[in-house]
C-alpha cells in the first residue's frame, strides 16, 4: 500500500517463523559524493540515538524486547545504493499469555528513525568519530583480502560507467572526506528523498501497523531509480596484471551479458551458470581442481542487476596461461553443447533444492516481495521459478551461453 508517493508499506503474512520482521529499505542513486554517508549513517543508526545514546543501553533495551535483534546493511541493485533496517522479533504466540511486542517494537523503530544521537546539524562527535575510525580500518583490512582487492579491480576494469566502480561501502578515501556534519546532511537526504519500502512479515496485527507507519513523517519523493545496468559489449578485452606479497595468485575474468533478470532467458543463464562454475559439479570446479589440479579455489557467480559473468581462480602464477586456456575450453563446450544429459538434470537438481531451502529464509521472502513490486508482471513466483528452471532444454543452455562474452582480465601475480 502506499503510504506516500515514494513510501510503500508491504505485508508479507505467514506463520512459518518463530520471528516477526520488519525491513525498511531506503534506495537511492548510486553517487560517488553520497556513498561514503550513507554507509556511515547505516553503522550509526546501529549502535546508539537519542533515547539510547550509549551502545549498552541500546543493546540493554533490546534485551528488554526478548531479545530483539536490530541492524543495518547496505548493498547495491544496478545504478541503485541501498540502506535497509531490520528489527526481528518474537512472534506474540511463543509469547507469555497476554504480551505482545509489536507496539514497542515500532516505537524502537521510530526512535531508531527519527531521533539519531544528534544535535545542531551533525552526529554526536564522539560517537561519530569512532564509527568513522571503525569504517576506515574495517576498509583497510579489506583492501588486505586478495580476493577483495581482485573484485574491485576487476570492476574498474570492466564497467564504463563511473558510478558502477564505486563499492557499496565506499573507499577509505571518500570515507576520510566525510564529516558530522555532512553525515547528518546524508541521514536528512535518505529520510526525506529516497524511495523507501517497508516490509512487514510475519503475523502481526496490521491495522496497528499501519496506522504506526502512516504517522511516520514521510513527505512526497520521486528519486530517478534504475536498479539494473547493462552497458554494451567492447571489442576491446581490457587487462592488468599487478604484483602483490601473496603465497598464490589470483586470476579473475569479466564477461558481458546480453541477459537481465526479468529476460525470458534468464532461468537458462541460471542453469548455465551452475553447470559451468558456480556448483561443486560445475565444468570449472571439476577440469580445474579435481581433474587437472590447476586450482586452489574456481568458480562462477552471476551480476544479474550489473550484466556481468565473473570466473575466479586461486592459481600458483605459472599456471595462468594453462588456466586461462582450460576456463574458454569450458565455456566453449558449454556453447558446444559438451555435456551430458546427467549434468543438465544434475544442475536443475541443485538448483531447484537451493530455491526450495532458501524459502525457509525470511530474507527470501522480502527479496522476493521487493522483486515482485519492482517488476510487477515480469516477476517470477517461487512456483513459477521452478517450473522455468526445470524447463531449460540443452539448446536454451548452448543459446544463452553463446551469448556470453569476455571483456576484462586482471591478474595477482602472487610474490614472496
Amino acid at each position: 500500500m502506499k503510504l506516500q508517493e515514494g513510501v510503500h508499506l508491504h505485508f508479507i503474512p505467514t506463520d512459518q517463523f518463530t520471528t516477526n520482521s520488519i525491513k525498511i529499505r531506503f534506495a537511492a542513486p548510486m553517487q560517488e559524493k553520497t556513498v561514503a554517508g550513507r554507509v556511515l549513517v547505516a553503522n550509526l543508526l546501529e549502535i546508539a540515538n537519542a533515547d539510547y545514546p550509549t551502545t549498552l543501553a541500546f543493546r540493554r533495551q533490546l534485551a528488554l524486547l526478548y531479545g530483539a535483534s536490530f541492524s543495518t546493511s547496505v548493498s547495491r541493485r544496478g545504478q541503485a545504493h541501498l540502506v535497509d533496517v531490520t528489527i526481528r522479533f518474537i512472534g506474540d504466540k511463543y509469547l507469555p499469555e497476554g504480551v505482545s511486542l509489536t507496539q514497542d517494537i515500532l516505537e524502537f523503530l521510530r526512535v531508531a528513525l527519527f531521533r539519531p544521537l544528534a544535535k545542531k546539524g551533525a552526529f554526536d562527535q564522539q560517537v561519530f568519530e569512532m564509527e568513522k575510525s571503525n569504517l576506515i580500518s574495517y576498509l583497510e583490512s579489506e583492501i588486505e583480502d586478495h580476493y577483495y582487492h581482485a573484485d574491485l579491480e576487476l570492476n574498474q576494469l570492466f564497467y564504463q560507467q563511473a558510478e558502477m566502480k564505486i563499492p557499496r561501502v565506499a573507499t577509505k578515501e571518500l570515507v576520510e572526506k566525510e564529516t558530522a556534519e555532512t553525515v547528518y546532511q546524508a541521514y536528512k537526504d535518505m529520510l526525506n528523498l529516497d524511495k523507501v519500502d517497508i516490509f512487514v512479515l510475519g503475523q502481526i496485527d496490521q491495522d496497528l501497523v499501519k496506522d504506526h507507519f502512516k504517522s511516520y513523517p514521510f513527505t512526497f519523493r520521486n528519486p530517478k531509480l534504475i536498479l539494473d545496468y547493462q552497458q554494451d559489449f567492447s571489442s576491446v578485452t581490457r587487462e592488468k596484471v599487478e604484483r602483490k606479497e601473496a603465497n598464490q595468485s589470483i586470476l579473475e575474468l569479466a564477461y558481458h551479458l546480453q541477459t537481465l533478470y526479468k529476460d525470458v532467458n534468464y532461468p537458462a543463464l541460471v542453469v548455465f551458470n551452475s553447470l559451468f562454475g558456480s556448483s561443486a559439479h560445475s565444468k570449472l570446479f571439476r577440469e580445474l581442481r579435481e581433474k587437472e589440479g590447476l586450482a586452489y579455489t574456481v568458480g562462477s557467480s552471476i551480476h544479474i542487476f550489473s550484466g556481468m559473468l565473473r570466473v575466479y581462480a586461486g592459481i600458483d602464477k605459472e599456471q595462468r596461461l594453462k588456466t586461462m586456456q582450460l576456463i574458454r575450453q569450458q565455456l566453449s563446450d558449454v556453447k558446444l553443447g559438451k555435456f551430458t544429459d546427467e549434468d543438465l538434470i544434475l544442475t536443475k537438481k541443485v538448483l531447484t533444492n537451493a530455491a526450495t531451502l532458501a524459502q525457509d529464509r525470511p530474507s527470501t521472502l522480502i527479496e522476493q516481495a521487493y522483486n515482485q513490486s519492482i517488476f510487477g508482471q515480469d516477476f517470477r513466483t517461487y512456483s513459477q521459478w521452478l517450473d522455468s528452471v526445470n524447463s531449460v532444454s540443452r539448446e536454451d543452455v548452448m543459446a544463452v551461453a553463446k551469448q556470453i562474452k569476455l571483456q576484462a582480465v586482471y591478474f595477482m601475480e602472487g610474490v614472496g
